[in-house]
Parts: C-alpha cells; sequence; structure tokens
C-alpha cells in the first residue's frame, strides 16, 4: 500500500450491551466534523447487500461510532439516524460527537454555586455529573479533570425550570470572562480551556497554493444593535450599542431566560448577548488540500493565516478556525475549514 494512502474505518460499540468493538465496517466514503463548543457531525453510508448491513449490527440510540482514521480514532459518539434506502440501495447512518449526550441531559434538581467557592470549571463538570449519577444516567463522560479557570460564579439552576445540560453550559462558557470546551474522543474526558480553546499558528499560511475552493458569506438577517431581555417574573432588561446604532440603525432583538431570576445576572447577560448580535457575522470556508499543511496539524479553536487576492474585499489576515469537515472517498480526501474575523 502506498505511504500516502489514507485508510478509514468506522468501529461499532454498543451502548446497550455495556461498550466494546464488535464491528468494524469499512468505508467506502465518509463526512465528519468538529465545531467549537458544539458536538459536530459524522455521516456514512453502506450498500443495502453489504453483509454487515443489518437491524443487529447498526442501531440508532443505542449504538455509538468510533471514525479512525489509519488506526488512529478521530471521532466517536452515537448514532442518531439510520435511513434505509431502496432506490439508492444504501444504508444512510449519521450522528454526532459525544458532545450530544449533553442534549438529552436536563437539571432535575435545584443546583446553587457560589461565587466564594464555585470555579466555572466544577459548575460545568458537576452540571455533567448531576445527571451522570441518575439511574441509567452514565455514559462515561470522564469529568475527573482537577484544572481550574480561576473564575469563580454564582448561579442557582433552579428544579422548576428543568434547563437543558448542554444549554447550560454554553451559556455559562458565553459569559464574560468564559471558556471553550470539547470531548476527548479516545478517552472521553470532557475537555475544558481557559480564556479559550487553540493558539495562533505560525509555521504555514492558506493561499493560493493549498487553497482549492474560497468562499465567504455576510449574513445581517439576526444583526441587532439593541437587545431586549425578558427573564424571570416579568424582569425585563435591555441594551444597546452606539456604534452599531450608528452603522446599522437601531435594529432589535428580544430574548427570553426564563430561568435567571436576579438583576445583575440578567444585565450581564443581556451584554453578553450584545457582543454576538451587534456585528453582522463574516465567515469565510475553504476547501483545503489535507497534505499541505497537515490535516490535524491544526485544530478548532487555533488562529491561522489566511491570504486571498479577492477582488471584493482582500484578506491577508490571522483567522479564528471555529470548525472544520473532511470529506472522504476511495481516491480524495478534502478539508472544509470555517473561520472568523478575530
Amino acid at each position: 500500500m502506498p505511504d500516502n494512502t489514507i485508510v478509514y474505518t468506522q468501529t461499532l460499540e454498543s451502548l446497550s450491551l455495556g461498550g466494546g468493538k464488535i464491528e468494524e465496517f469499512p468505508a467506502a466514503e465518509i463526512k465528519y466534523g468538529f465545531r467549537l463548543n458544539r458536538p459536530g457531525a459524522w455521516s456514512f453510508s453502506l450498500p443495502l447487500d453489504h453483509p454487515k448491513t443489518t437491524a443487529t449490527r447498526i442501531r440508532a440510540g443505542t449504538h455509538e461510532i468510533v471514525v479512525e482514521r489509519n488506526g488512529n480514532a478521530v471521532k466517536a459518539g452515537p448514532v442518531l439516524t439510520v435511513i434505509e434506502d431502496h432506490e439508492a440501495n444504501t444504508l444512510q447512518v449519521a450522528g454526532e460527537g459525544i458532545m450530544a449526550y449533553l442534549r438529552k441531559m436536563h437539571i432535575t434538581d435545584t443546583l446553587t454555586f457560589e461565587a466564594t467557592v464555585d470555579d466555572q470549571f466544577d459548575i460545568a463538570r458537576a452540571l455533567i455529573d448531576h445527571h451522570q449519577n441518575k439511574s441509567g444516567g452514565d455514559f462515561e463522560i470522564d469529568t475527573t479533570s482537577p484544572t481550574q479557570s480561576g473564575r469563580k460564579r454564582d448561579h442557582v439552576y433552579e428544579r422548576e425550570t428543568q434547563k437543558n445540560v448542554y444549554d447550560a453550559i454554553v451559556e455559562l462558557s458565553q459569559v464574560d470572562d468564559g471558556f471553550d470546551f470539547n470531548f476527548n474522543p479516545i478517552t472521553r474526558a470532557f475537555d475544558l480551556f481557559y480564556p479559550k480553546r487553540g493558539g495562533r499558528l505560525r509555521s504555514f499560511v492558506f493561499d493560493d497554493r493549498n487553497i482549492r475552493r474560497f468562499v465567504r458569506q455576510s449574513d445581517a438577517t439576526s444583526q441587532a444593535s439593541h437587545l431586549i431581555g425578558k427573564f424571570a417574573d416579568d424582569l425585563i432588561v435591555s441594551t444597546q450599542d452606539s456604534g452599531a446604532v450608528d452603522q446599522f440603525g437601531l435594529t432589535q432583538r428580544v430574548i427570553v431566560h426564563k430561568d435567571i431570576t436576579e438583576q445583575q445576572e440578567a444585565i450581564d447577560h443581556i451584554q453578553d448577548a450584545l457582543r454576538a448580535f451587534r456585528n453582522v457575522p463574516n465567515l469565510i470556508s475553504l476547501t483545503v488540500d489535507p497534505v499541505t499543511p497537515q490535516l490535524f496539524t491544526y485544530r478548532v479553536g487555533d488562529e491561522v493565516k489566511v491570504n486571498w487576492p479577492s477582488k471584493y474585499n482582500r484578506v491577508n489576515e490571522f483567522q479564528r478556525l471555529i470548525g472544520f469537515d473532511v470529506v472522504w472517498t476511495v481516491d480524495k480526501e478534502e478539508a472544509i475549514l470555517y473561520l472568523e474575523p478575530l
């Protein structure tokens, strides 16, 4: 086999049987991805007449897939959808990363955290532990890391709200001086990064030597210069950005968070949210050669240099990598990177 040949397999593990490898599926084509503070998706298809294409081997909700590239696990997570298509003669299998389990967890008791003692990392871990300590709720996510951010927080999660754990961790991560998070596909460790994930990579540049396709999208649909927040007990808080008003006019948006009861917390939340809405997102996607630079020499959260001689609006700056997808068939592999300005 040539040295530059990329070999993929999908290793199937069974949740209902308590874990452990039970099958391997040599891939004909596969797509998998990574996103900042989001699960990232994966998918592949098998011919319906493949000897391993059976319901006893592949089932939504009770199995996980581990994607291996040249023998190294690069993606893992639950099988969420299985589509049997007889016209196309395929079984289409898709899912997300381990982080997807958090979307099926809820805070069902009142949990109280105090800024005198509770680091934001410990709060995030405690929210996962709250569910994993329930009967049948242990998805073997490892929350034992002792790392701390140094930022302590006050927060009360009320039983009556039944807050989703994924939403709670995302909101906690987005407050001023927050954090990034991820799950290791091999160890299932819940990894937390303060003040953010990744670093600046100066050893290579994405330019016309390795970019196969350049796409940039600006979307003002959700832009808002004035936010109005509706919180618990009819508490209403608003804030606006004068610079955004000058540039875009008074554009308003209402957000609702009924689990926030304290006025100062509501003010902090609405101010944090305004930072996300006040500008027009400017997202660049690059389809790139996975060899130069080598795939996985960059990670989600890294800052990479992009130099593209666009006649519309030239780019020559560092941008943050907020996600990327890998698409592979038997004769080609390529990466699609998603970047946003710093």
